[in-house]
């Protein structure tokens, strides 16, 4: 089927409805030229009432602007705060903006871990933080992403396996991770028969999806 496209259509001036300008008498030549003068004030008018309505809008907009930005920034300050009581939960320290999960950092946990590797817990959680990894993600898939953030352990296949559904099993009861069904629906915390198929960190939930 082919699209038919309208061109916008310009006003109509006043002058177009009058007859061509070489047949026109000189008497009515001078009427013409005696409303030259008004025409043009009368779309300076427009102009004038145009830009008005564009600086009302332009001021409502700045307006609107400002009230998003402070409100972002209460959601910023309150995310924060939440992430220092899951921190704290999880007994960690409070950690600077630049190392939160959620950055490129690839800075080692000082308190987790032996000779001051990663921990685990850590590691887990930034996972997702690479662009690669934003997505559900299996344990299995989690485990070989592990090296990706910094992570290295010397432990069995079974054994870190075990330590990071432990670990998954913490981040998940904090609601730093949540579990996802088959099909990618959200198992509510509260839901402990569920069994989780995938995992994904709770700040790349979809905002439909939010808890």
């Amino acid at each position: 089927m082919q699209t038919t496209i309208i061109e916008p259509r310009g006003e109509v001036l006043p002058f177009a409805t009058e007859k061509p300008v070489s047949e026109l008498t000189l008497v009515e030549i001078a009427e013409q030229l005696e409303k030259v003068t008004g025409w043009i004030e009368a779309q300076r008018v427009r102009e004038r009432d145009a830009r008005r309505a564009y600086e009302q809008i332009t001021g409502q907009v700045e307006s609107n602007v400002d009230q998003i930005r402070r409100y972002a920034n209460e959601l910023l300050a309150a995310q924060r705060r939440r992430m220092n009581a899951f921190d704290g939960l999880l007994g960690k320290q409070a950690e600077p903006p630049s190392a939160r999960p959620g950055t490129r950092s690839l800075a080692v946990s000082t308190g987790g871990g032996k000779s001051g590797k990663k921990n685990i817990l850590d590691a887990i959680y930034d996972v997702w933080s690479i662009e690669r990894y934003a997505e559900p993600l299996t344990t299995e898939d989690i485990i070989a992403a592990l090296p990706d953030t910094g992570y290295t352990s010397n432990a069995a296949a079974s054994s870190l396996k075990s330590s990071v559904n432990q670990a998954l099993a913490k981040l998940c009861k904090v609601g730093r991770v949540v579990r996802l069904r088959a099909d990618g629906s959200v198992i509510s915390p509260k839901d402990k028969t569920s069994r989780a198929r995938k995992y994904l960190a709770a700040h790349r939930l979809p905002e439909d999806q939010i808890l």
